[in-house]
């Protein structure tokens, strides 16, 4: 690889990013009980932080899966009885993701076996610091869902 492109800052963010999720796919996979991967603790993680009751099209798109991907993954979870998928009150042709009380215990469980690893990321890094990272890291990802839903390849349309 050519020096000036190991020397471009853009290209050191992707690489950083893909090593962090690396990194955290990792140690949070190490503690997940049987049966349970990492999608399946995403999903459980999705709904707990901001309510269950969502479609599994709405799912599938705030976790960035394929609707097929993610209807693969709600079956898994359903016949290990961590969620519930029901029919929507008010449209019956849709359907609406509940974690069920094991799917709490089970979140609950990996939360409690990886509190060692946040504790040390909280005591490594201030409050500040996480704060003052956000702006670009939000700024970055709507960036790249703007150009990732753009068809062709406009000259000028996302340039500063």
């Amino acid at each position: 690889m050519s020096s000036a492109l190991q020397n471009r800052p853009d290209v050191e963010v992707f690489s950083e990013i893909g090593v962090i999720e690396h990194h955290l796919r990792l140690a949070v996979s190490r503690h997940l009980p049987d049966g349970m991967t990492y999608a399946h603790f995403e999903v459980l993680s999705h709904l707990v932080r901001y309510g269950d009751g969502q479609t599994p099209a709405e799912l599938a798109l705030a976790l960035l899966m394929s609707k097929a991907a993610m209807t693969n993954v709600l079956q898994k979870m359903a016949a290990q009885k961590r969620i519930c998928v029901l029919a929507d009150v008010d449209d019956r042709r849709k359907k609406r993701v509940r974690v069920t009380r094991d799917g709490l215990e089970a979140y609950g469980e990996v939360l409690k076996t990886i509190k060692w690893k946040t504790d040390a990321l909280r005591g490594a890094f201030t409050e500040q610091e996480f704060r003052d990272v956000l702006p670009f890291l939000r700024a970055f990802r709507s960036f790249l869902q703007e150009i990732s839903a753009a068809r062709g390849a406009p000259e000028a349309a996302f340039h500063p």
